[in-house]
């Protein structure tokens, strides 16, 4: 009887996982042609990045697009929130990405900043990240480049 009650268990907990993945895999899909396609501006990889997040659970929207203080989106679990520099760059992006997510870490009351972007992240800019955690009131600085997003379009969190 217990065989039975703990197969009927595992039956239906593999059912639901198998429905939780069947609702995520067509946006992922659907993003994962987007970022293959590529983009015509910032704006739309702003949009493209939050659908991401959203996506992976994270409650994320994109800010104003001017005025905004440094922060392009803001992402939010259930425990952080950060503040994301968006950058859509066919060149390699500077610390100065850092600089003005940490503005927008101090208007909007955070401790946890980062950048995003379609390219790889420099060293200068991972160098620049550490110093700003260790002299700073931010307690994490992530740094999203390409190689995140497509760990994150295979469904992996990365924050």
């Amino acid at each position: 009887m217990t065989i039975i009650f703990f197969s009927l268990i595992l039956l239906t907990l593999l059912s639901f996982l198998v429905l939780v993945f069947r609702r995520k895999s067509p946006k992922l899909t659907k993003l994962r042609e987007e970022w293959r396609k590529g983009f015509r501006n910032g704006w739309e990889f702003e949009k493209f990045s939050a659908e991401l997040f959203n996506s992976l659970g994270y409650k994320a929207i994109v800010t104003k697009g001017s005025h905004d203080f440094g922060a392009d989106l803001i992402i939010k679990d259930k425990r952080n929130t950060f503040v994301l520099q968006a950058k859509y760059y066919t060149n390699s992006i500077s610390p100065k990405a850092i600089e003005e997510a940490l503005m927008a870490a101090a208007i909007y009351g955070v401790d946890k900043i980062g950048i995003i972007t379609n390219g790889e992240i420099p060293q200068a800019v991972r160098d620049f990240a550490q110093e700003v955690r260790a002299k700073t009131f931010v307690t994490k600085v992530a740094l999203i480049g390409k190689s995140e997003i497509e760990r994150m379009l295979r469904g992996e969190k990365v924050l």
